[in-house]
């Protein structure tokens, strides 16, 4: 048996959803941490994906779903030699930004206009990962004092008298640093992504290696197969047959084809979504007719 740490927050819904579409039955009481699963040997309890590398770290846990940012800071916290990445996972990449108030600098652009404005001047900086800002006030010369808010980080930068002169905060679009009056002047990290990570001794374990590499692999397949579709048609009159198929063929598809009880064939190939707008055309030209396409996951190559 394996216990898994579900993450909340943003990854929350793209993890439970993967799951889902990977056939897991999942289920959530409105109080509780742990979510049922229809697998007698997984267990997976919600905490914060920022907790979960300590967790893992300690034995407390086998793995957990979190986020590179959080890994990273937490090595620099913990030293993390017993976890390991298992997979690196496109769950809503984020990135790393350094950001101001635009109302108290203005003029601020950029780091550099930061550091002219701000000179040796001891500034006030606010991430929930203090470990990487420490590392980034380091690396750009600045001398910060780094605190974690412990909340909104960008709720430091507000006027009037903000607690923080500049942050270092999580974001997908930047969106919310703009509705808060905040201007981004650097880049940490892009991509950030997410990662399940496991305790190195519970993966030397074959079983729970075999169980952990299956969960992840369904996940994968999953995610591999988002952009992907069943591209079906019929091919009425035989002698389409051959051209089609060369064409298929030299388009780097392996078509499986069946015979119709009416006459002609039917095809089928896997693709991904943006190319169908281009073959379509192309194969209506041949003799395909009745072009249809449907979702589908691919398990394995």
């Amino acid at each position: 048996m394996i216990k898994v740490y579900f993450p909340d927050g943003h990854l929350e819904k793209p993890v439970w959803d993967s799951l889902v579409e990977a056939g897991y039955k999942l289920h959530k009481s409105k109080r509780g941490y742990m979510i049922s699963v229809d697998h007698p040997e997984i267990v997976f309890k919600q905490v914060r994906p920022q907790i979960m590398p300590f967790y893992v770290m300690m034995g407390k846990g086998d793995a957990g779903f979190t986020g590179e940012d959080i890994l990273e800071n937490s090595k620099l916290r913990y030293n993390l030699d017993n976890v390991i990445v298992v997979e690196k996972l496109p769950l809503r990449p984020t990135k790393l930004v350094i950001a101001v108030c635009e109302e108290v600098y203005p003029d601020v652009k950029s780091i550099e206009d930061f550091k002219q404005v701000v000179g040796n001047k001891t500034v006030m900086f606010a991430s929930e990962f203090p470990e990487l800002a420490k590392k980034y006030a380091e690396s750009v010369g600045l001398n910060a004092v780094v605190f974690d808010p412990i909340g909104k980080t960008e709720a430091a930068l507000l006027p009037p008298e903000p607690e923080a002169d500049l942050i270092l905060e999580v974001t997908e679009f930047g969106t919310t640093l703009r509705e808060n009056g905040c201007r981004i002047i650097d880049v940490f990290k892009d991509p950030v992504y997410s990662v399940f990570i496991a305790n190195k001794k519970s993966y030397e374990n074959p079983e729970k290696k075999a169980l952990m590499d299956n969960l992840i692999t369904d996940v994968r397949e999953v995610l591999s197969s988002r952009n992907l579709v069943s591209l079906l048609f019929n091919v009425p009159d035989e002698k389409d047959i051959p051209a089609i198929k060369e064409f298929l063929v030299k388009e780097g598809f392996n078509p499986t084809i069946s015979t119709l009880a009416g006459g002609g064939v039917a095809m089928h190939i896997i693709l991904d979504r943006a190319k169908v707008k281009f073959l379509k055309p192309k194969l209506r030209e041949l003799g395909a007719r009745r072009i249809a396409t449907s979702p589908v996951i691919t398990f394995g190559d």
